[in-house]
């Protein structure tokens, strides 16, 4: 059995391994310690983890642990032991299940786990852990981002891996575009109220995106990939959609590394009202703005514009309270609605009198 040899003052003390009896146990450890997952060895640039949720129910089941970074990308973490089964072939595919779920939620779905979990807003304590100015509106359209574009990390936490599902992550890594990552926490005692904790992170270091690292994108690399990426109607339609932001209120450059986007927003109170990407999406989420609650009867305004926008042909019907109500969820929008018939000047309308309503219902 593996022993950690401790030598102070010229005495030498050998610890012994000990084994987890309880997955919990494991869990806690890394509830509380999430600097026990030393992503920094195999992925480069990696921040700091926080934890936002602890069995999380999913329809299959509950995620044991869920973390998000700085950079809004969640991590999920799903503990066994390996002296059972499940560690060695059903863990995986119960890791991928809960992904696949989770890459179906909104940034919203997100801040209601988070929230709930912490007791507290997730925007405030990021802020507080963030080196950096912190710009909640960037953070939640990195959030967005990633789940649209299905980014999540994925770990499997034991207390010894096994060859076989090594092998595994390893061929899934090598064929797929899933990033799964291996934790192994050895445990060693010296005495009852002192314990070693050893991480060791196994997997590969996930391909670099096209567009290089994350930088504020610019309007001509922005159009040369909605180029590229869309219909020819498609790519003409978001410039449309380009040259109205410019005219009729402030737009804002992203920083994701696999499209491009710019957001909207209104001049009177700075508020989003949509967000397009170069590989032919469009986000209609102006609700989220903590902002928002400075606008007199904001609820009634979002209603009335929900049903403007509902009106437009080939629209994905818009739920009420998608808005405002984070248990709501957004439906994901294409462009392509707009390249039919009149719909753009419908839409560009619709955002014109939400744009007239703050401006006179704002405080």
């Amino acid at each position: 059995m593996a022993k950690i040899l401790l030598i102070e003052g010229g005495n030498i003390k050998a610890l012994d391994k000990v084994k987890f009896t309880e997955e919990a146990k494991l869990q806690d450890y890394l509830e509380k310690y999430p600097s026990l997952i030393p992503l920094g060895e195999i992925v480069e640039g990696a921040s700091g983890l926080l934890c936002i949720g602890r069995e999380v129910g999913v329809p299959s089941g509950a995620i044991d642990l869920l973390f998000i970074d700085k950079d809004g990308l969640l991590t999920v973490v799903e503990t066994k032991l390996a002296k059972s089964p499940e560690a060695r072939r059903t863990v995986i595919g119960q890791i991928i299940e809960y992904a696949s779920y989770i890459s179906k939620w909104t940034a919203d779905d997100v801040y209601r786990v988070a929230n709930s979990y912490l007791k507290s807003n997730l925007d405030e304590i990021m802020g507080k852990r963030s080196e950096e100015e912190f710009l909640a509106e960037d953070f939640k359209l990195k959030v967005e981002e990633n789940l649209k574009n299905g980014k999540i990390r994925l770990i499997i936490a034991a207390d010894e891996l096994v060859e076989p599902m090594r092998a595994t992550v390893t061929f899934l890594n090598e064929n797929s575009n899933f990033d799964i990552l291996l934790l192994q926490v050895s445990n060693f005692e010296e005495s009852k109220s002192r314990t070693v904790l050893i991480p060791s992170l196994f997997g590969y270091k996930p391909p670099q995106p096209l567009s290089g690292v994350r930088h504020h994108w610019t309007e001509k690399e922005f159009l040369n990939d909605a180029d590229k990426r869309c219909e020819k109607d498609e790519a003409e339609t978001i410039r449309k959609l380009l040259e109205f932001a410019k005219s009729n209120g402030n737009l804002k450059w992203g920083t994701g590394t696999t499209a491009g986007s710019f957001t909207f927003y209104e001049r009177k109170m700075g508020l989003s009202i949509f967000t397009v990407f170069s590989n032919g999406e469009i986000w209609l989420a102006p609700g989220w703005m903590v902002a928002w609650q400075r606008v007199k009867q904001g609820e009634k305004i979002l209603e009335s514009f929900r049903a403007e926008l509902n009106q437009i042909s080939g629209i994905n019907t818009l739920p009420e309270g998608v808005f405002y109500r984070p248990d709501v969820s957004h439906p994901s929008q294409k462009v392509q609605f707009l390249t039919q018939g009149d719909n753009l000047s419908k839409f560009q309308n619709a955002v014109l009198s939400l744009c007239h309503k703050i401006k006179s219902e704002g405080q």
